[in-house]
C-alpha cells in the first residue's frame, strides 16, 4: 500500500503589531475557499494564543499556530525563520502574506510549485530586479538553509536590506542562482501596478485581473484603505484626484474574497 501523502503545509507569518490579526483570519478563509486539497494552514507567529486566529471554516483545512521562536528577529526579517528546517521541517510548503487577496482557485499555482525542480519560487517584483517574497513556494534544501544560516553567521552584516527580500535574493544569488525561480506574471499580480494601469487603459486593466489568481497590495493602499478610500485620502483620493473611479478601485473584488 501506498503510503498517504501528508496535507500540504500553507504557511503564513505574523509578529508584533503591524498588521490586524483579523487579516491572518481572512487569509486562512480565503485559502480554504480556493485550495480543495486537504491542507494545515501554519501560522507562525511570536503570541500563539488559543483561538488567536479563530477557527477554520471547512473541513479540510486544519489551522495550527507555531511559535516563530524568532529571536531578534524584526518585522519583515521574521520571515527568514522559515528558511530553518529545524522549525519548519523538510516537507515543501506554500507562503503567503498576509497582505492579499486570493481571487482564484490555488490548485494550479500549487501545482507550479510541485513541478518545479527549483529550491526557492516568488514573485518577480514589480518595481525593482530582484524576488518579491509575498508568494513562495519552498522546497526545503541546502539553498534555502542557507538563507537563515547566513543570517545566523552574519555574512552580510555590513550591507543593508530594505527587508527580508533583498536578503533572500542576495543569499541566492551569492550562492544558488541557479535554484531560485519565478511564477508566471499573470499569477500574482500588484494592485497598484494594476490601478495605474487602469488610469490608462482600463480594459487591459481588467484583463490582467481576471486571469490572475492572486492581487498583492505592497505598500499602500492596503484592501481596507481601498475599502473606505475617504477615510484613508492620502492613499486613494489624492494619487488620483481627478479620476473618482480610481479611488476606491476594485473595492467590490476585494469585498467578495477578503472575508
Amino acid at each position: 500500500m501506498a503510503p498517504t501523502q501528508a496535507p500540504l503545509k500553507v504557511v503564513t507569518v505574523q509578529t508584533g503589531h503591524r498588521y490586524p490579526d483579523l487579516w491572518v483570519s481572512r487569509l486562512a478563509a480565503m485559502v480554504a475557499r480556493q485550495l480543495s486539497e486537504p491542507h494545515r494552514f501554519i501560522v507562525y507567529t511570536d503570541r500563539p494564543e488559543p483561538g488567536r486566529f479563530g477557527e477554520p471554516i471547512a473541513s479540510h483545512q486544519q489551522l495550527v499556530q507555531q511559535d516563530l521562536e524568532a529571536g531578534s528577529l524584526r518585522g519583515y526579517f521574521s520571515k527568514l525563520r522559515l528558511f530553518d528546517q529545524a522549525l519548519t521541517g523538510s516537507d515543501p510548503f506554500l507562503f503567503l502574506d498576509s497582505t492579499l487577496v486570493i481571487r482564484a482557485d490555488l490548485a494550479p499555482l500549487v501545482e507550479l510549485g510541485r513541478n518545479a525542480s527549483a529550491s526557492l519560487m516568488g514573485v518577480r517584483d514589480w518595481n525593482y530586479p530582484i524576488l518579491n517574497s509575498s508568494v513562495l513556494w519552498c522546497r526545503p534544501d541546502a539553498h534555502t538553509q542557507a538563507v537563515w544560516q547566513c543570517w545566523q553567521e552574519g555574512r552580510y552584516a555590513g550591507a543593508h536590506f530594505a527587508g527580508d527580500q533583498n536578503f533572500i535574493f542576495r543569499v541566492f544569488q551569492e550562492l544558488a542562482p541557479a535554484a531560485l525561480a519565478y511564477w508566471p506574471a499573470e499569477l500574482v499580480r500588484s494592485y497598484k501596478v494594476l490601478r495605474k494601469l487602469a488610469s490608462r487603459d482600463a480594459a487591459a486593466a481588467q484583463s490582467q485581473l481576471e486571469a490572475c489568481t492572486i492581487l498583492k497590495f505592497h505598500g499602500r493602499p492596503k484592501p481596507e484603505e481601498v475599502l473606505h478610500p475617504w477615510r484613508h485620502p492620502r492613499r486613494t483620493i489624492l494619487r488620483h484626484p481627478l479620476q473618482p473611479k480610481l479611488w476606491d478601485y476594485l473595492a467590490g473584488e476585494i469585498r467578495n474574497h477578503w472575508h
